[in-house]
C-alpha cells in the first residue's frame, strides 16, 4: 500500500474518520461536521413523516443525483422548467434539511446519501417508491476527488492519495460497495417494495429510454416528445452551464472551507463514462479491481459498467 504524505493528509484531513466517529444501528453517522449532536440528528431523520405520495431518491455520492434530481422534478411536475433550488437544499440530512423537507409541496423527492437504516423508518411501511442511482466506482472515486478539489481550500492532494484513503477504509463515509451491499439488502428484506435501479452509464447511453421507463415507475405520461424534452433539458451540457451560472446558488455551508463570496462546487465535470483511464495508473488499477472483486465475493450483485 502506497503512504500519503503529510501536506495530503492535511488537505484531507476534512473527510478522514476519526477515532470519535460516531456510529449508529452498525453505520459511521456521515452527515454535517458542525453537528452539535449527530446521534440526535440521525433520530430526528429515522423519525421524519413521511407522505403517501413521497418518492426517496437514494445514492451514494456522485453517481449521479443531481442528474436524477432535476429530471425526477420535470417527470413529477410535468415541465421542463429547472427547480430554482440546488439539490442540497433540500436534502434530508443537510443543516435545516428535515424543516425544509417538512415544508415541501407534494410530491415531495427526499433525497439523501444515507444508508437505510438513517433513513426515516415510515418509508417501509408506506411503501415509498425509491429511485437508486448507481455507477461503477472508478469513475465515482474520479468525481469525488474532482468534487472535494473544488470545495477544500487545502487541496494539496492528489487521486492517488485518494484512492489510497479509499482503499484503507479511512474515510468517514462508507465505501460505495457497502452502500450497494446495504442496497441490495433492504431489497431482500422487502421483496415487494417499489424501487427502480438506474445505472449512470445506461443512462448516458440511452437517456430517453431510461426517463420513460423512470416515467412509467412514477406513473406519470411518458409521452415521447415531452421525454425527449426533458432529457434534452437534463443534458450535461446544460446541467454544467445552469450549474456554473449562479441560477441553482448553493449555500455556504455546502461550500466547504470557502467563507464569503464562495462559488457553487463542481458538481458537473466531464460526465463522461470511462475518465478513470486518465486518473489510474495499471498497478493502480489492478489494486483496485482486488477491491471489486473482493467485494463481488462478498455477493455484491451489480454489474459495473467501465466504457
Amino acid at each position: 500500500m502506497a503512504t500519503i504524505d503529510k501536506e495530503a493528509e492535511t488537505g484531507l484531513a476534512s473527510l478522514i474518520r476519526k477515532e470519535s466517529c460516531p456510529e449508529a444501528y452498525g453505520w459511521r453517522v456521515v452527515g454535517p461536521t458542525n453537528l452539535s449532536d449527530p446521534l440526535q440528528h440521525v433520530e430526528n431523520i429515522r423519525g421524519f413523516k413521511i407522505r403517501d405520495d413521497d418518492v426517496i431518491l437514494a445514492a451514494y455520492p456522485k453517481c449521479g443525483t443531481h442528474w436524477v434530481w432535476e429530471i425526477t422534478h420535470m417527470l413529477l411536475r410535468q415541465t421542463t422548467d429547472y427547480e430554482k433550488r440546488c439539490k442540497e437544499q433540500v436534502m434530508l440530512e443537510s443543516n435545516g434539511g428535515i424543516a425544509r423537507c417538512e415544508k415541501e409541496e407534494s410530491p415531495r423527492i427526499i433525497n439523501s446519501h444515507f444508508v437505510f437504516a438513517h433513513l426515516p423508518q415510515e418509508i417501509i411501511a408506506k411503501k415509498s417508491k425509491i429511485i437508486h442511482v448507481w455507477r461503477n466506482p472508478k469513475d465515482t472515486l474520479v468525481s469525488f476527488y474532482y468534487h472535494y478539489k473544488s470545495v477544500i481550500v487545502d487541496s494539496r492532494f492528489t487521486f492517488s492519495d485518494v484512492l489510497e484513503t479509499s482503499m484503507a477504509d479511512k474515510f468517514t463515509i462508507h465505501t460505495q460497495f457497502e452502500y450497494l451491499q446495504q442496497m441490495s439488502k433492504f431489497e431482500e428484506d422487502h421483496p415487494d417494495h417499489p424501487i427502480i435501479h438506474l445505472c449512470y452509464e445506461e443512462m448516458k447511453k440511452e437517456p430517453i429510454k431510461v426517463i420513460q421507463e423512470l416515467a412509467r415507475f412514477l406513473k406519470v405520461p411518458t409521452d415521447d416528445e415531452f421525454c425527449r424534452k426533458v432529457a434534452d433539458a437534463c443534458s450535461f451540457e446544460n446541467m454544467k452551464v445552469i450549474n456554473q451560472s449562479g441560477q441553482k446558488m448553493f449555500p455556504a455551508e455546502f461550500s466547504v472551507s470557502r467563507g464569503p463570496g464562495h462559488k457553487n462546487p463542481e458538481i458537473y465535470r466531464k460526465g463522461v463514462v470511462g475518465d478513470w483511464k486518465n486518473h489510474f495508473t495499471v498497478s493502480e488499477n489492478e489494486r483496485y479491481n482486488d477491491v471489486i472483486n473482493r467485494a463481488g465475493e462478498k455477493g455484491l450483485k451489480f454489474k459495473f459498467i467501465y466504457q
